[in-house]
């Protein structure tokens, strides 16, 4: 039930994303890849199983000999990258409840939270809660379990064509397209970074979407800021001729949906976001060189491979030029891309160095040390993804998992990114 909302904000000209400081897009090239990498294990040396589960090394059990519980959870970790959630579920569960191991009973009840996440199954949420041990809910985020699971269902009415809108982007290059709130027409960015859609407090008060019940929970944002967090539902969401109708919704304070330069100048304020719990509903493309998004009605088809996932965050899986599996956080929201600490036992720092970084988004400002990477390649599914510099800050904990880093949107600024979680699939089109 711990929940991470990221709200990650730039401009062109100032980092605040944690990434390296680039004005212009001179940082990247992106070329097609002239034959396919094949996946290999990670094979690195972690002290202990539960350390190379956090890290996605789930060979790990072929190289040690581990118990059949553990094996067990680690098939179950398999099924939650696969999306299999209907086998997953009941695995953890029973995990949950047959161990007398403490930690894997704590672990399996954290991913039974991301699999209840997942799935909106708020009842289901509230239970395990209750159940599960002690400082489990350190955010109280359990009360929005219980906000939502009181409410009327959430209905998606999709027209019979896909929805083509105009769009524009932001200072920090995130798309920002006209919805309409209860009727009131507003401009949200499209932000796969916040877990859920995003209320500033103002426009909740002016679109009539009201706070249930009388308790905040809390949040981590970008910054590691601990921020007040309210549950609402938008009873009638529009985006284009699509509407939602009964829209699980977060509000924040607007003051906390501001990112101001030393506490002091305001340089991105903003009303409203699409967050995750709609976006993976949609089967979405985001042109960000002909500035439309287009919106369709996910249809199930069969794909070779899955390259995206939920694990209490949206992640795209990568490799290095060698194969070596890579697990980014895909964050529509932040201007570029940028590590964490784990993906530096994956790659060369032979030439790396230190530097820091302004990192912006929602409750505020910091600064981070950083180590910068020069000349690291990232291939993402038929490109190769060849950075400058790239700078490294940060654990990468979410949840369960470490990851690698995040993946902003600066690799698809000349292209399109096709988003169709439904099917796992997170696409880059470049133009011919």
């Amino acid at each position: 039930m711990h929940r991470k909302l990221l709200i990650v904000v730039c401009t062109g000209l100032l980092l605040l994303t944690g990434c390296s400081i680039n004005i212009g897009s001179g940082n990247l090239d992106i070329a097609p890849v002239n034959e396919p990498v094949a996946i290999q294990p990670l094979l690195s040396n972690y002290e202990d199983y539960w350390a190379a589960m956090r890290h996605f090394d789930f060979d790990y059990i072929n190289r040690q000999e581990v118990g059949a519980e553990y094996q067990e959870f680690t098939r179950g970790l398999k099924l939650l990258i696969d999306d299999e959630y209907a086998v997953a579920e009941p695995l953890f569960m029973n995990l949950f409840e047959t161990t007398t191991d403490t930690l894997l009973r704590r672990h399996a009840a954290e991913i039974m939270g991301v699999l209840y996440t997942r799935q909106d199954k708020w009842s289901e949420q509230i239970a395990l809660n209750a159940r599960a041990p002690h400082g489990f809910d350190e955010f109280n985020t359990v009360n929005m379990a219980v906000a939502f699971a009181g409410s009327q269902p959430e209905e998606y009415h999709f027209p019979e064509n896909p929805i083509v809108l105009p769009a524009k982007l932001s200072l920090s290059g995130t798309p920002v397209v006209e919805v309409m709130v209860n009727g009131i027409r507003k401009k949200f960015w499209i932000d796969t970074g916040a877990e859920m859609t995003v209320l500033s407090s103002v426009l909740a008060k002016e679109c009539g979407v009201d706070v249930i019940g009388n308790d905040a929970a809390q949040v981590g944002t970008a910054t590691d800021i601990v921020i007040d967090m309210w549950p609402g539902i938008i009873k009638d969401f529009r985006i284009g001729d699509l509407l939602i109708e009964n829209h699980p919704v977060i509000i924040l304070d607007k003051r906390d949906l501001e990112v101001r330069l030393f506490k002091i100048f305001r340089i991105v304020k903003v009303d409203g976001i699409i967050g995750w719990n709609a976006i993976r509903n949609l089967n979405m493309i985001l042109d960000y060189k002909n500035l439309k998004v287009t919106i369709a009605k996910p249809q199930k088809r069969t794909v070779e491979r899955r390259n995206f996932h939920f694990v209490s965050q949206p992640i795209v899986s990568l490799t290095d030029t060698l194969g070596k599996p890579l697990y980014f956080f895909l964050d529509t929201g932040a201007n570029t891309t940028c590590l964490y600490e784990p993906v530096l036992m994956k790659v060369d720092t032979i030439q790396a160095k230190s530097g820091k970084a302004l990192v912006g988004g929602a409750g505020g400002s910091q600064f981070y040390k950083t180590t910068e990477i020069p000349n690291l390649t990232i291939i993402f599914d038929q490109h190769r993804l060849n950075y400058k510099k790239l700078s490294a800050r940060g654990s990468g904990e979410n949840g369960f998992f470490f990851l690698d880093g995040i993946l902003g949107s600066d690799f698809a600024k000349n292209g399109r990114l096709i988003l169709d979680f439904q099917n796992g699939r997170c696409d880059l089109k470049m133009p011919e």
